[in-house]
């Protein structure tokens, strides 16, 4: 990885905006994770999904989620022109840890996905479509409009994911080792994300957990645009813009992640309740939520403004050529 900061000088570093960032997230974590337990176990109907009830925790919810998304967007962009990732080639073991996790839970994920699909191509699924939609009339029609056509490239790159996560686990516990992250595998945890967006919504809304529409939607637009950020910065093209995409969502994706998996491994894993048709329990999600989180903990940084601190410091070419001109001399 290239490292573009160097010419930062570690006095004008601070950490302060990232952990208070985390921190911000721990304590939305705190208030709307009980919360949405508490509907997922009590206010929502088992098998469908839909809301039995919600009063007051419905409308608490959704301001909960607008300040969740508010707050780091409003932060990232304030400090959009001090912000800067450090991209130096150091030991990160908690860092390669969280990353050689995501990278099985991708494969573990991929397996799941690709099983699916093969249930699908068998001639399952035709619960999927009611007597208010026609049937597929072809083949080809069922696969789209049922999700396996989505699930087969889900895990076709899920599996490309984790290869780029093991390479990141390897490059932070590895850093001796020449590890080069690609520009093309970098892209493939946005293009997994949009597949994930694809499968869940090539279905009719019917069939999908009501209740859970918007927070999976949110949280797979949020992973999304975090990702991106991340193969942006990570595979060589790091820009000064680049980070604030990286704050503004990967810290509501991160929460969103743990709202959508932590309630329905309480009600369908721990307490034995009848899922909804497509619940998953996706354990890519808290994996990717906690690289998410010690990602920008760890490489975020604020200090003097990227461009006039880049500029204090000669790059290599005007070190090389000033060298040149004194051995002239």
């Amino acid at each position: 990885m290239n490292n573009k900061n160097q010419g930062i000088s570690p006095a004008r570093v601070s950490r302060a905006l990232p952990a208070a960032m985390v921190l911000f997230a721990a304590l939305m974590l705190a208030v709307l994770l009980p919360l949405r337990l508490w509907q997922q176990l009590r206010l929502v109907e088992p098998g469908t999904g839909f809301w039995l009830g919600g009063g007051v925790t419905v409308p608490l919810l959704y301001v909960g989620l607008g300040v969740l998304v508010a707050v780091p967007g409003l932060a990232a962009f304030l400090r959009r022109r001090q912000a800067a990732l450090d991209l130096a080639r150091k030991r990160r073991v908690t860092e390669g840890v969280t990353a050689a996790l995501a990278a099985a839970a991708l494969l573990w994920g991929a397996v799941a996905a690709f099983g699916y699909a093969m249930r699908l191509f068998s001639g399952q699924g035709g619960e999927f479509f009611d007597g208010y939609e026609a049937r597929p009339s072809s083949p080809m029609e069922f696969y789209i409009r049922s999700g396996a056509m989505a699930c087969v490239l889900e895990s076709v790159f899920g599996i490309l994911s984790a290869v780029f996560f093991g390479q990141l686990a390897a490059a932070d516990l590895l850093p001796e080792k020449k590890i080069y992250v690609g520009r093309a595998l970098a892209l493939a945890p946005f293009a997994w994300a949009v597949c994930r967006i694809l499968r869940r919504f090539s279905r009719t809304i019917a069939f999908l957990r009501v209740s859970d529409l918007f927070l999976t939607l949110a949280m797979l637009v949020a992973t999304m645009l975090f990702l991106l950020a991340l193969a942006q910065c990570v595979s060589g093209r790091y820009g000064t813009n680049k980070t604030a995409p990286l704050l503004a969502a990967g810290i509501p994706a991160a929460v969103l992640a743990l709202l959508c998996f932590v309630p329905r491994l309480a009600a369908y894993g721990f307490m034995g309740l009848n899922a909804p048709q497509d619940a998953l329990i996706e354990w890519y999600d808290p994996a990717m939520a906690v690289f998410a989180l010690v990602f920008m903990a760890g490489r975020l940084f604020t200090g003097a403004p990227v461009e006039k601190a880049r500029g204090e410091e000669p790059d290599d070419e005007n070190e090389d050529e000033a060298e040149e001109e004194e051995d002239v001399e």
